[in-house]
């Protein structure tokens, strides 16, 4: 084998560089699908996360995901545009605001459930009910 040869084997076999090919597919399966509804993946994850707990804090919603605070504001910058959410004053801090979601953002939920049921569906489609339920074991084991 040469050093080339290596390389190659060693990059294809990756589990790492395998979960980037997946997640960068997933990336652009989610903008195209998001774009319908003038959403980012990004602010897809912010609404999904104001939808499943409401009234967490800017800062708290960007400690979920590890994103800069100036990323996590200007996502809800333009949920709030939208008109999908809501920063309401804070009841013990004059300098936060809660962030919840507004009828619309509501209403919006399903439409956002679905895209992810049918990227992920499109995914894993090749796959058996077995191997899928198998899949879905072993990355919950490594989230």
């Amino acid at each position: 084998m040469t050093s080339e040869t290596d390389a190659h084997t060693v990059r294809t076999t990756s589990i790492g560089w395998m979960i980037q090919r997946i997640a960068r597919r997933l990336d652009r399966a989610m903008e195209t699908r998001l774009a319908q509804h003038d959403l980012s993946v990004s602010q897809f994850a912010v609404m999904m996360t104001v939808l499943e707990t409401e009234g967490l804090t800017q800062a708290e919603i960007g400690q979920q995901f590890s994103m800069p605070a100036y990323a996590i504001s200007r996502a809800l910058d333009h949920l709030e545009k939208a008109g999908y959410v809501a920063r309401r004053p804070h009841p013990t801090s004059r300098r936060a605001h809660t962030i919840h979601a507004t009828p619309s953002g509501v209403a919006l939920g399903p439409q956002l459930f679905k895209i992810v049921q049918e990227v992920n569906a499109a995914l894993v489609g090749g796959l058996s009910e077995a191997d899928k339920n198998t899949f879905r074991d072993i990355l919950t084991r490594l989230v």
